[in-house]
């Protein structure tokens, strides 16, 4: 099968007789001719980012710091960017998220490589100028990377999927594997439906580790890990993934990291949330607190907490139905709340319950999970994970979109889901500050 068939996962017909499902947006991997070049763009911006921190400490302090330690610092953020294949692919879908992913990362690191730091001796504007040459690298890659996809073609500087069709396995997987990429490592490899299907999840698991995405041709398998319909160049198969969100040690990281955030902002936002309850009181009558039912971790339900942004009978005559853009039923506070995502400050207090995740995909009512479910067997793959205060989906989509659009707004959660990591919590997070500021997440 020509590699060059195969660009972005596509949907499959419904003639295929696969359900509909969602095209879910890959990570973009670097040509191996350009991933050199990437690494020297992340060398020189980490080099202008700590000569600017020295220059900046040396200037205002009238000391020297110590070089030796910003270039160990600068090292370390090289290892974590290799640690996280970021000379390899990114997961920035547009150039601008460059920026966050960035920042996301280093903002990681330096929760890491300042303190230890900290408790060296070492002199206090030596300390300083390590701290602000991590941060500055955070915008100073994110501006190279910008910079590289916007003055060079994304088609010259992103590789073509390498696509290999071979046998299933009839014995040792490992070995399998081993001869599959004993001359170079394929990014997908199709096999046909294997006689022995309890194979299949060993094999998904050993292939994600070598970053080798497993696909089977056919399309009356359907095992019990997450699958969706692909077109591949003239043959329809069923891709296998394995989130990397549920593995055990994802999940504790990210719920420490849940309590911690959720616990800060929470004492931030209590003079925010006060004053918005008075606003909401002066408008007239109503709670100022709502609860409603949503679907959460494995398809349990809870209760969801948000100020009160709508009319007290804004479901009498129609029931439940989505928000929409320019929607009647929002107050006039209601308006300047979801326009600035203040409505949503109470789900702190889901996150701390463990009913919900700083970043995942958001939650949604009982009688809209079930229709959707209907028609995107895909759906209930949402519910591997936590709800999140805010989402990969919210971010990319307006708040207040139809229900057709359901199934753009699942391929950014399963986006999500299949390429999680801490940076990309972090760097969502970011992104979300920064759509608040400029009014793009309402």
């Amino acid at each position: 099968m020509n590699a060059s068939l195969v660009r972005r996962p596509a949907l499959v017909a419904p003639e295929a007789g696969l359900s509909a499902s969602a095209s879910v947006p890959a990570p973009h991997v670097y040509a191996r001719g350009w991933r050199g070049a990437v690494v020297l763009c992340d060398l020189a911006a980490l080099a202008t980012a700590f000569a600017a921190a020295v220059a900046l400490v040396w200037r205002f302090a009238g000391v020297r710091p110590s070089i030796g330690a910003c270039l160990v610092a600068a090292l370390l953020l090289v290892v974590v960017f290799a640690a996280h294949e970021l000379h390899e692919k990114t997961y920035a879908l547009l150039r601008r998220d460059e920026f966050y992913y960035a920042l996301g990362i280093t903002v990681l690191s330096a929760a890491v490589i300042v303190p230890g730091f900290f408790i060296t001796d070492m002199s206090l504007p030596s300390r300083v100028a390590v701290g602000l040459g991590v941060l500055f690298s955070g915008a100073t890659i994110g501006t190279t990377r910008y910079l590289l996809r916007a003055f060079a073609r994304e088609e010259r500087i992103f590789a073509t999927p390498d696509v290999r069709v071979v046998t299933a396995p009839s014995g040792n997987v490992e070995s399998w594997l081993d001869e599959v990429c004993r001359y170079a490592t394929p990014t997908h490899v199709v096999i046909s439906e294997p006689a022995n299907g309890s194979c299949v999840n060993e094999l998904a698991r050993a292939a994600a580790r070598r970053g080798i995405v497993v696909a089977i041709a056919g399309a009356s398998y359907a095992p019990a890990l997450s699958v969706r319909g692909m077109a591949l160049g003239d043959a329809t198969v069923l891709e296998v993934d394995v989130p990397r969100v549920c593995a055990p040690w994802a999940r504790r990281t990210k719920r420490g990291f849940d309590i911690l955030v959720a616990s800060i902002a929470l004492v931030f936002a209590s003079p925010v949330l006060a004053l918005a309850a008075i606003a909401i009181c002066l408008e007239g009558r109503g709670p100022i607190v709502y609860s409603q039912p949503r679907v959460g971790l494995n398809g349990k339900q809870f209760r969801i907490y948000k100020l009160r942004s709508m009319r007290v009978d804004a479901e009498a005559r129609s029931g439940p139905v989505w928000a929409v853009s320019g929607d009647a039923r929002v107050t006039r506070v209601g308006r300047i709340l979801r326009r600035t995502s203040i409505d949503e400050l109470p789900q702190l207090i889901n996150v701390l319950r463990g009913e919900m995740s700083i970043v995942g995909p958001r939650p949604e009512r009982p009688l809209f999970v079930e229709t959707f479910a209907e028609r995107l067997p895909q759906y209930r793959e949402r519910l591997v994970v936590a709800p999140g205060l805010t989402a990969c989906s919210h971010l990319y989509m307006s708040r207040s979109v139809e229900t057709d659009a359901v199934e753009q707004r699942l391929s950014y959660d399963l986006f999500y889901l299949r390429n999680w990591s801490p940076a990309m919590d972090v760097a969502l997070m970011i992104k979300t500050a920064a759509e608040v500021v400029f009014h793009r997440a309402a």
